[in-house]
């Protein structure tokens, strides 16, 4: 591999051919990948100023140079002349001593995340979904109040991901390569299915619902706490580490990604309490001989409230309508 293309590329001005042929090389070798954080590290430490012990300094060189000396074709004298030509000595050693850090302390980050990491965010309100395509075809639905960072190319064993908020996973099938998402409460590692998680910093519980395929749910540092099989729910408290499973509708709860709002085996208050929040709104209903009855209900968030009563007319036999205020 050509240095200058590897510059180019962390410059922002590599051309679509030359990104390809940089997907190709990292893909050959993990000895590829890791020169690859090495030399990008040290690209961003061009404007790091930090006071590092001389003693670091010569230890951190002689770790890098090593591990240079290990790929085919390239030069260490190169490699040290041109960086130290576009970055200093301070910046290039500070980064060295971090980098060793991080592969010490925190070496599932650095080797999983890829190369630069995406944000995707759905920072709505109104029960919108946004939907995006991960780069090895895993496609994901975000709902509301939502970020999701991704590598914008998977390298290493695993595809980590990074969740806050609801979403639901098609994760494209690859046994070799482990999909995992990390919250901030639990871990969900899957190779092919789909499925929806919920993170609640708020409460501390994480909701995972599984369509297909298989999940095992972990806790924050790996260990297992449970495999889960399609038409399963599991509600992990972080707090209480406790984990509960139980048979669900999975259809109607994973629906809203397709804009529906699906309530299953739920009274009439329950249903008018959900429009009422889902909207912002007041119904007036009379519902003293429906109290006893039972219901599943769905509707289309876009329609608006006037077509989900309307429905909800068509079920129950008696008539709604918003309440005015007053």
């Amino acid at each position: 591999m050509d240095d200058s293309i590897i510059y180019t590329y962390l410059s922002g001005n590599a051309t679509e051919e030359e990104k390809e042929q940089l997907r190709d090389w990292l893909n050959q070798s993990p000895v590829h990948r890791a020169y690859f954080f090495d030399v990008k590290a040290i690209w961003n430490a061009q404007r790091v100023t930090n006071k590092i012990n001389a003693k670091k300094i010569e230890d951190s060189l002689t770790r890098m140079n090593k591990r240079i000396d290990t790929i085919s074709g390239v030069s260490q004298r190169t490699i040290v002349n041109t960086w130290l030509k576009y970055a200093s000595i301070a910046a290039l050693l500070f980064v060295c001593v971090s980098l060793s850090y991080l592969y010490i302390i925190n070496r599932e980050d650095v080797t999983e995340s890829g190369n630069d990491l995406i944000t995707y965010t759905n920072e709505t309100t109104d029960h919108s979904v946004k939907m995006i395509h991960l780069s090895d075809g895993t496609v994901v639905w975000l709902g509301s109040r939502t970020v999701l960072t991704a590598p914008s190319i998977f390298i290493g064993e695993k595809r980590l991901v990074y969740l806050n908020g609801e979403a639901f996973f098609d994760v494209k099938k690859d046994p070799a390569h482990p999909f995992v998402i990390q919250t901030n409460l639990h871990k969900v590692q899957v190779l092919g299915t789909s499925f929806e998680i919920n993170t609640d910093e708020e409460t501390g519980i994480c909701k995972t619902i599984l369509m297909t395929g298989s999940v095992q749910i972990q806790d924050k540092s790996g260990n297992k706490l449970a495999v889960l099989t399609p038409g399963q729910q599991a509600l992990y408290s972080e707090k209480t580490r406790n984990i509960e499973i139980e048979e669900v509708d999975v259809n109607a709860l994973t629906s809203w990604r397709f804009g529906l709002i699906s309530l299953s085996n739920v009274t009439i208050t329950e249903i008018l309490k959900c429009l009422e929040e889902t909207y912002q709104i007041n119904i007036q209903m009379n519902t003293s001989s429906l109290e006893n009855r039972r219901y599943n209900f769905s509707f289309k968030y876009s329609k608006g409230a006037e077509a989900a009563l309307e429905q909800l007319f068509y079920i129950t036999g008696k008539p709604a309508k918003i309440q005015l205020p007053q």
